[in-house]
């Protein structure tokens, strides 16, 4: 629906019903924002039995959130500090740009110095601000938003920030708010500079969210994406870095006074000081691994579609870590390497993940400590094979237990 056409009277008639929903009083942008709730009509294919059931869950959300006094949030220092520097410019239809670094973002350093309920009105106050200047940027009462951009950069991306369970727990939420809270916010979504490390999260969050939000996203390897943006940004509201001219004073195509670029948050931020060791847990395994060995745990999936999660720490050092397919093809074994062996650190912190098994067969979690011709390693792993819809629910069920009692219990 283009912004000259009028809504036709069964769309009238379903968005005052919508209407009639809303308490005025308490959320009146939200209650006069006509095209906001077509939006979610839209959403739910105009069923207006399921449209009311998604209203009266945002009206929920907003309650239980408090979203309407969002704007005297103050999160975090060390959280703001880290997500302040967003917006980068606006578009040509004047809507807001904001670039996040994700695949230079401490993922753990996030979630361990703020609770998920800080982390989660973060975002909010973001979409709040968002809708507040969309809304004055509407041609029409009844037209529709002009979309702000998003623009997320997978540089640098790590095997630990892409398989990290409670990480992508997280962004799969923000993207869910976004979509189901925020219907029509969204123009487009560009994610640049992904890898093969990329594919493990994008396979498991598409599964959350619908076809006509994924259908916001493009996405670019190295090459393709400056002039991809130059089509939606002009030159002088886009950092030199992303393609454009704009710098900062000093002439830093970075532009580090506008835009955060990641990086570890220090330790002494955590909130969640302490280590709970896995061999405390129920259900662990130990290995021991020998000077100049390896170890194979072969695991039979059943269900297309599985997720393998995993937590695992050592005593000392490091240890090798791997991901493989096992099949047989005409007679001959073959092996697909799924995840590269990686030397992963956990004397501090376990190390957990998650992977969507695409296919039933074997796969093979491999421990490598050939390399070490000194030490043996201690090898203290958990690890579960859930299917999609059950491991959906308990991802969700995970952060609104967090968020209930805002708390930070990771």
């Amino acid at each position: 629906m283009t912004e000259t056409e009028d809504y036709s009277p069964s769309e009238k008639e379903a968005i005052e019903k919508l209407r009639a929903i809303i308490p005025k009083d308490v959320n009146k942008d939200m209650y006069e924002d006509t095209y906001q709730i077509y939006s979610i009509l839209k959403a739910q294919d105009f069923d207006i039995n399921e449209a009311e059931i998604k209203l009266t869950q945002i009206l929920n959300w907003r309650r239980k959130l408090q979203v309407d006094e969002i704007s005297d949030f103050k999160p975090p220092e060390v959280i703001e500090n880290y997500f302040k520097k967003h917006k980068i410019g606006v578009s040509k239809n004047d809507t807001p740009v904001h670039y996040l670094p994700l695949g230079k973002f401490d993922s753990k350093g996030i979630y361990m110095s703020a609770k998920a309920i800080d982390l989660e009105k973060v975002y909010t106050k973001i979409m709040e601000d968002d809708l507040k200047e969309l809304r004055k940027l509407k041609k029409m009462p009844k037209g529709s938003y002009p979309g702000v951009i998003l623009i997320f950069d997978m540089d640098q991306l790590s095997f630990a920030n892409a398989t990290d369970k409670k990480g992508l727990e997280y962004m799969i939420r923000c993207l869910k708010i976004c979509q189901d809270c925020y219907p029509g916010a969204i123009n487009a979504i560009y994610i640049i500079n992904i890898s093969s490390y990329f594919m493990i999260p994008l396979s498991i969050a598409k599964s959350f969210l619908s076809s006509s939000f994924v259908s916001l996203a493009q996405m670019f390897g190295a090459d393709g994406w400056k002039e991809e943006l130059l089509k939606e940004i002009d030159a002088d509201q886009l950092p030199a870095f992303l393609g454009g001219t704009k710098t900062d004073p000093d002439g830093d195509p970075l532009c580090k006074t506008i835009v955060c670029q990641g990086g570890k948050i220090d330790e002494k931020h955590y909130i969640h000081k302490s280590k709970n060791p896995l061999s405390s847990a129920r259900d662990v395994k130990k290995i021991v691994l020998a000077r100049a060995s390896f170890s194979e745990i072969e695991l039979e999936v059943e269900e297309d579609g599985s997720l393998l999660e995993w937590e695992f720490e050592t005593k000392t050092r490091d240890i090798g870590f791997g991901l493989f397919f096992k099949e047989t093809i005409d007679g001959e074994e073959k092996i697909t390497e799924l995840v590269p062996l990686l030397r992963i650190n956990t004397e501090d912190y376990s190390e957990t993940g998650v992977y969507k098994c695409e296919k039933a067969g074997t796969y093979v979690v491999l421990f490598d400590n050939s390399y070490s011709w000194i030490r043996s390693k201690e090898i203290i792993i958990e690890q579960k094979l859930l299917n999609s819809n059950r491991w959906k629910r308990n991802a969700e069920l995970n952060l609104q237990q967090r968020i209930s009692i805002g708390k930070n219990d990771y």
